[in-house]
């Protein structure tokens, strides 16, 4: 053996060998590419939040490296020989990979926006014989086309090549496999779990330790008088000595949240809104990710507390380090939506190795237990060798988000009336419709055979008055029900009102609630703007705005939420104030229908092309409000 095989052999064991990778991580690495034989041209790694991964990706690296023949070992030609893919276009990110992997000398870091191009540039002596694709579960979903060309040039043009997927949230690695996928291309797909050391502090421990406290329906928003609330409020303010809290709140209600915070935590000086460009709040507050830290390092320095404030839809992916997670006292978490949204929130940014068992995390408690179960069963199933039963895998998943009640595990995830798990795909929506006008019309539930040709003549209208008024009248007496639909009657769009979507923020998302909703687009057309049709539909599902001629938001007693919260029904007061707006008889309900108008080809075209170009730069799925995209990322 020669002085430089020795050397480059030797160079490979120390970089496997602590501080560079834990043992946890070389197992996991060295099971993910043992589990690249055969057939097997790919493998999922699902690893817990904060496991450490870019450690897994180092060594797995060595491991290809490490494969090569003695010859090959020596020669420069063979060097490069790793592509490292992240799904996010962000500069920060990218250079952290960099950083982290530059040890391994054969990695070369690029994204899904410009792999093809980094391929050609940096491996030009040989293809890359593996590619590893980290945080997958930005690839899956709505936007699960942007792997497309990845999976175009493994099945096309490197054919030899192998692929490990990294994913803390692993039912979307799986569905980052489905549709066009490598399954159903014939690429031959495995699993296998990080098992972490005993050091490591997660999901599990936290809840075994009892530092998970449940919020369900409104006690969700900070803001709402609770026990939930009333525990962080003490907890955090009892807690001796210097610390901080994370706070997650709907999008639109940070500053309300932070007024809130300063009247019962700490003085608003300590309060830090993190994130660009947020809803309602004025661009002197917003606080980036890394003058926080700065922030945070002072008040320690002079055993002060501060919070620091993220809005729902977030994606930040940020590590705030072992000494952060020391000094957390608590955070609270507005989700109510999936798994994956809770778990790479606020309790995933206290996961990792640290020492720290007085916090207490406030958030969907149901949805922790899950993912805990969830890796548990992984834990026993994979973390020794690889699995090949993904459809195995797949039920199982089934069954916890059954047993939880929880609607999926993972953004690009939902569970169907049958509970089986399936891909979202959303249906192009881009062209795009302005509305002709809207009628407020009293429904006149009370009278089966009221005239409303004394209120419009326009057929269009009478006969969707006729539709959804069947719907209540077809069983007598009426009772308030949550499930109400026009089987049917494809070309309405009906969004029926009730107590929850009326006028409760937390179910407001980015539109504001169905009140705020129906204001602004109602306000605007009177000031003579051109309102979007599209945007009164708000299709979801396979609808498409095309499809629709009529738009209705349906404001009635008789609309009752799924949800068990404090207001399930509108009042007939909130019916007959929704009238009186309008200028309409007082009513149990009202039908506030827009009709649709012209098609509009300017904002058509200027939305297919804003849709391509979003998946060409391979934006995240949900909007990200922390990091900053380059156009030649």
């Amino acid at each position: 053996m020669t002085d430089q095989l020795i050397k480059h052999r030797e160079k490979i064991q120390t970089l496997l060998s602590e501080p560079n990778v834990f043992p946890h991580q070389r197992n996991a690495a060295r099971n993910t590419y043992q589990a690249l034989q055969g057939e097997t041209r790919a493998v999922i790694m699902a690893a817990e939040m904060q496991a450490g991964k870019s450690g897994v990706a180092l060594a797995t690296a060595c491991y290809q490296r490490n494969n090569l023949s003695d010859d090959d070992m020596c020669n420069p030609k063979y060097l490069r020989d790793t592509l490292y893919v992240m799904t996010m276009a962000d500069t920060t990110l990218l250079a952290q990979a960099k950083e982290d992997l530059k040890p391994a000398g054969n990695v070369v870091v690029s994204n899904l926006v410009r792999f093809l191009a980094d391929i050609e540039k940096h491996f030009r002596r040989q293809d890359p014989k593996l590619i590893i694709i980290d945080e997958c579960h930005y690839g899956s979903g709505d936007t699960s086309v942007r792997y497309e060309a990845l999976f175009d040039y493994l099945q096309t043009e490197n054919t030899e090549c192998r692929v490990v997927f990294i994913s803390a949230t692993p039912l979307s690695a799986l569905l980052a496999t489905e549709g066009d996928s490598l399954i159903n291309r014939g690429i031959q797909t495995k699993l296998v779990f990080h098992r972490t050391s005993d050091d490591y502090f997660g999901v599990r421990e936290m809840l075994a330790a009892d530092q998970v406290v449940n919020l369900e329906h409104r006690t969700r928003n900070i803001q709402f008088s609770s026990s939930a609330q009333s525990q962080f409020i003490e907890h955090f303010n009892s807690y001796d000595g210097e610390g901080w809290g994370l706070v997650r709140v709907p999008a639109g209600t940070a500053m309300e949240a932070k007024r809130f915070l300063a009247t019962y935590c700490v003085p608003e000086e300590n309060i830090f809104i993190l994130g660009i460009k947020l809803t309602g709040v004025p661009e002197d507050q917003h606080t980036s990710i890394d003058d926080f830290k700065d922030e945070y390092k002072t008040a320690m320095e002079f055993g002060q507390k501060v919070i620091a404030i993220t809005v729902a839809g977030c994606r930040a992916g940020i590590n705030f380090g072992f000494d952060m997670k020391e000094n957390i006292i608590a955070t609270w978490d507005s989700t109510v939506s999936n798994i994956a949204a809770v778990v790479q929130a606020n309790i995933g940014r206290a996961c990792g190795y640290h020492t720290n068992r007085q916090a207490m995390h406030f958030t969907n408690l149901d949805a922790t237990r899950a993912y805990g179960e969830l890796l548990s069963y992984l834990e026993h199933t994979c973390s020794h060798q690889a699995t090949g039963n993904i459809r195995g895998l797949r039920e199982k998943y089934n069954e916890i988000c059954k047993k939880y009640e929880v609607k999926g595990l993972d953004v690009g995830a939902r569970v169907n009336k049958t509970g089986e798990l399936k891909g979202r795909k959303k249906l192009n929506d881009a062209q795009t419709y302005l509305t002709e006008g809207y009628y407020a019309i009293p429904a006149k539930l009370d009278d089966p055979d009221f005239d409303f040709t004394t209120l419009t003549k326009d057929k269009l209208i009478l006969d969707t008055i006729g539709a959804i008024r069947n719907v209540y009248l077809k069983s007598l007496p009426i009772v308030a029900k949550a499930s109400r639909s026009l089987r049917g009657v494809k070309w309405i769009k009906a969004h029926w009102v009730n107590g929850d979507t009326y006028d409760n923020p937390e179910k407001a998302l980015a539109l504001g609630t169905m009140w705020e909703r129906a204001l602004n687009l109602t306000t605007k057309f009177d000031a003579g703007e051109d309102v979007e049709f599209n945007l009164a539909v708000t299709p979801g599902g396979n609808e498409k705005t095309s499809d629709k001629f009529v738009a209705v938001k349906i404001f009635s007693v008789y609309n009752k939420s799924r949800r068990n919260t404090e207001k399930q029904i509108m009042t007939e007061e909130d019916v007959h104030d929704v009238c009186r707006w309008f200028s309409a008889e007082p009513d149990d309900t009202l039908f506030l229908i827009f009709k649709r108008g012209e098609h509009c080809p300017t904002r058509s075209i200027a939305k297919e092309s804003s849709a391509k170009t979003q998946i060409a730069k391979g934006n995240i799925l949900e909007a990200n409000h922390f990091q900053t995209f380059e156009e030649n990322t």
